[in-house]
């Protein structure tokens, strides 16, 4: 994300509250809850909703965003929780951070430039172990217009299409679109277009 969307994200996060609430994404908790306990990454995590719900589940758990308040207040709320998370300050678009192998990669609603989307999925692909679990929760193209979240942007709402191609190597045993009354505070509020998608790195 460019730095002015850095700064974006840390005016949204820079209050009191969380700003998409302290529960976790009502998909990525229930997947969460179905995995053995393993190491999960998780991709533009903000406020830290579910890597601290996973964490509180016994897995272990790197974070990876671009928003320092949202990381303070992740780390903050770790320290009160009794877990541990590590949360690295990391640019996905311009720093490495796939060296790593992992039991489970969560993207819950990263939308990023269209530029650079089908490099970021392929990425979290490479970082999975075989048979590792890919959970991707985001706003479909049809969201456009709607006022319950989501970027303003038609070219970074994703496209289910678009999405089987760019997770290449991953098993589906979900992928669908489908509107989702959300009720996530005041950041996703309402009727919601969303894709659903999940599934098992294939092993070679």
């Amino acid at each position: 994300m460019t730095s002015r969307e850095k700064n974006n994200w840390d005016r949204r996060y820079d209050q009191e509250s969380s700003f998409y609430g302290s529960e976790p994404n009502y998909f990525v908790g229930p997947e969460l809850r179905r995995l053995n306990p393993g190491r999960g990454l998780f991709l533009g995590e903000g406020e830290g909703r579910n890597a601290l719900y996973a964490a509180g589940l016994g897995h272990s758990v790197v974070a990876l965003d671009n928003s320092y308040i949202g990381r303070e207040k992740a780390l903050r709320l770790a320290a009160q929780q009794g877990v541990h998370i590590e949360y690295n300050f990391i640019d996905l678009l311009a720093e490495d951070w796939e060296s790593q192998e992992f039991d489970f990669v969560v993207l819950c609603f990263t939308h990023l430039p269209p530029d650079a989307m089908a490099r970021i999925h392929r990425t979290a692909v490479a970082c999975l172990k075989p048979g590792g679990r890919l959970i991707h929760c985001s706003f479909a193209k049809s969201q456009f217009g709607r006022k319950s979240g989501g970027p303003p942007r038609l070219d970074w709402l994703h496209d289910l299409a678009d999405l089987h191609k760019q997770y290449e190597g991953i098993e589906f045993d979900r992928a669908e679109e489908l509107e989702v009354d959300l009720d996530e505070a005041q950041g996703h509020r309402g009727p919601a277009m969303i894709l659903e998608i999940s599934g098992n790195k294939i092993s070679v």
